[in-house]
């Protein structure tokens, strides 16, 4: 394929040698440049990027670039074919600039600007052809009872046409590189400056001729506007430089995801994409004209990831797909808790409802019976110690203030039942998502039993702290230290993308820190 594309260039360079129409050399070279570096550029592309057309229209743009100069042919038909062509190079490299980097057309401006490219050049072009004495070979398609004419008004349709057109492009890359995050215009400044650089040297070179400047003025006009053209493909291959590192990265990602979720994915999608405006939404995403990518596993739709549209959509679909099982399996491990404390409160109810009600009926029942005082009395203390113990151990279970009163009384009801003289120093006042209280309140109740088992402490201080969607939770005991994990902890707590710290050096104390994201939020 590649033989196939430099094979046409060195057939443009003998049709220039050889063609018998006098062409200076730096034209020559220049010409040979433009055209195999959008060639090679494109081929490049094609196939480093299969998912981007963008690689099919440099080829174009470098084809188009070689057939136009048929027209140095000293032959009829080539010199015909070759004025017919002569800009259809800039409506192909229009449609290139403006669905950069995909080369799809996406949307309706796109599509008009497109549309009007090619409407104008190959049709007008046709046109002057007809109508113009052209120097050179022999015109075989002119009408020449229009030439004298046709002309001038041919002539200036062509030249304003082509201003027009290469304004409003102008105009549209600025914009949309000024409308763009930082990955935007890290990834389309080069593309979309060399642009401008292609746009603003070609307007200058018609204006010139519009003016009609002597020709000493016009062709070095023309070839700087060559030597543009010549390097602007560059910018594409920096992009497949871009391209293959951030491949790199999607790698990386892959990696650290499947050590675990980390407790801030957002963060670490956010660094991979090179985009801190990301967004992860796990419901429903309202209409935005950011660009939306969505994360799926087996079917099933996980979550969004919104983010700034000038990133390439390839790039964002790898990584979103890196990023689908770890949130698949980071769901299944909450469903998991979720499904565990469900169980709890359902035990709570059952001793609630079933043995703790009989217990109490049987108490007032021995309340009412006319027996030996002092056996009644007996019976009454026992089966209000085992009241006792079960309403204590439903409690544990599930605590129930929690959910109906929220985790500030629940944890003030877990320190005045602790056997270590405990301090809530700080609590959210907003509620969190339930899951996120429930967390918050087992790490706290394991940390109390920890410190009055094994610590030996005098005092345990607790503090909680969400913000922005991160809840931290400390426990610090000043005890005689020496823990080495908490396990059960560890594992509600990872089921929620967080992590459990534990810190107790001997003799200094114990401190539980536990952070984890409110899946709420």
């Amino acid at each position: 394929m590649r033989v196939l594309w430099l094979g046409t260039g060195f057939l443009a360079l003998a049709a220039l040698v050889w063609g018998g129409y006098e062409v200076p050399v730096p034209a020559v070279v220049l010409n040979l440049a433009v055209g195999l570096s959008f060639i090679g550029a494109g081929v490049e592309a094609a196939d480093r990027r299969p998912d981007s057309f963008s690689g099919q229209l440099m080829i174009a743009v470098g084809l188009a670039w070689f057939v136009r100069l048929a027209g140095a042919i000293e032959n009829d038909v080539a010199f015909a074919v070759g004025v017919a062509t002569k800009t259809l190079y800039l409506a192909v490299l229009g449609h290139l600039l403006v669905t950069y980097p995909s080369g799809r057309i996406t949307s309706r401006w796109q599509r008009v600007v497109v549309s009007v490219a090619y409407g104008l050049t190959v049709p007008v072009n046709v046109g002057y052809l007809l109508v113009a004495p052209l120097d050179g070979p022999q015109n075989i398609v002119v009408i020449r009872e229009v030439q004298a004419r046709g002309i001038p008004t041919v002539a200036v349709v062509v030249m304003i046409s082509g201003i027009a057109l290469f304004g409003a492009l102008l105009a549209r890359m600025i914009t949309r590189w000024l409308r763009s995050g930082s990955v935007g215009r890290r990834d389309l400044g080069p593309v979309v400056w060399g642009g401008a650089a292609i746009v603003l040297t070609t307007v200058v070179t018609y204006l010139a001729a519009l003016a009609g400047l002597p020709p000493a003025v016009q062709v070095p006009l023309q070839w700087s506007t060559e030597a543009v053209l010549v390097g602007w493909p560059l910018a594409l291959l920096y992009g497949l430089v871009r391209a293959r590192l951030d491949r790199s990265a999607v790698g990386e990602l892959a990696v650290s995801l499947g050590a675990g979720l980390p407790g801030d994915l957002r963060s670490v999608l956010a660094r991979t994409l090179h985009d801190p405006t990301l967004e992860i939404v796990y419901g429903e995403v309202a209409p935005t004209s950011r660009g939306v990518t969505y994360l799926e596993a087996g079917g099933t739709r996980l979550a969004a990831l919104v983010h700034d549209p000038a990133l390439d959509p390839g790039f964002v679909r790898a990584v979103a797909a890196s990023a689908a099982l770890a949130v698949q399996n980071e769901l299944r491990a909450r469903r998991i808790v979720e499904a565990a404390d469900e169980a709890r409160r359902q035990v709570e109810r059952d001793l609630h409802d079933g043995a703790q009600q009989r217990l109490v009926s049987v108490l007032l029942t021995l309340r009412l019976a006319e027996i030996s005082p002092e056996l009644l009395a007996a019976a009454r203390e026992e089966l209000a110690r085992a009241l006792d113990e079960l309403r204590e151990l439903a409690r544990g279970i599930y605590p129930v203030l929690l959910t109906d009163a929220g985790l500030g009384p629940a944890l003030l009801s877990l320190v005045e039942r602790s056997a270590v003289p405990a301090v809530l120093v700080g609590v959210p006042e907003e509620r969190l998502s339930p899951v996120a209280e429930r967390t918050c309140y087992f790490v706290v109740a394991e940390a109390l039993t920890n410190a009055a088992k094994y610590s030996r402490a005098r005092e345990v201080k607790i503090e909680i702290i969400s913000s922005n969607g991160l809840v931290t939770v400390d426990v610090s005991d000043n005890g005689v230290g020496g823990v080495s994990e908490l396990r059960g902890l560890d594992d509600r707590v990872a089921a929620l993308g967080g992590r459990l710290a534990v810190n107790s050096p001997v003799g200094e104390g114990t401190t539980v820190r536990a952070e984890f994201s409110d899946p709420r939020r």
